[in-house]
C-alpha cells in the first residue's frame, strides 16, 4: 500500500511540474511593479478561458491530490 501511494505521489508531482512549466505569467508581476512597467494590470478583472483555465484547475486538483496522498503516506 505504501509503495503504491509513493508511486502516485511521484506521478502527481511530475504532473504539477509539467503544468507549472506550461503556465505562463500574464504580466511582469512584482518586478514590473518595482520598475514601473506600464503594462501592469493589477486591478484588471479578467476571466481565464480555454487552455489557461484547464491548466489552472489541473494545478489546483493536482495540488489537492498531492496533499491528500502525502497525508495518507504519513498515516500508513
Amino acid at each position: 500500500m505504501k509503495i503504491a501511494l509513493t508511486v502516485i505521489l511521484v506521478l502527481v508531482s511530475l504532473i504539477i511540474l509539467v503544468v507549472s512549466l506550461l503556465m505562463s505569467p500574464d504580466s511582469n508581476g512584482f518586478s514590473g511593479a518595482l520598475v514601473g512597467s506600464s503594462d501592469l494590470d493589477l486591478f484588471k478583472v479578467s476571466k481565464e478561458r480555454g487552455f489557461k483555465k484547464i491548466l489552472k484547475w489541473t494545478m489546483f486538483v493536482s495540488g489537492f491530490i498531492l496533499l491528500i496522498v502525502a497525508l495518507l503516506i504519513r498515516l500508513f
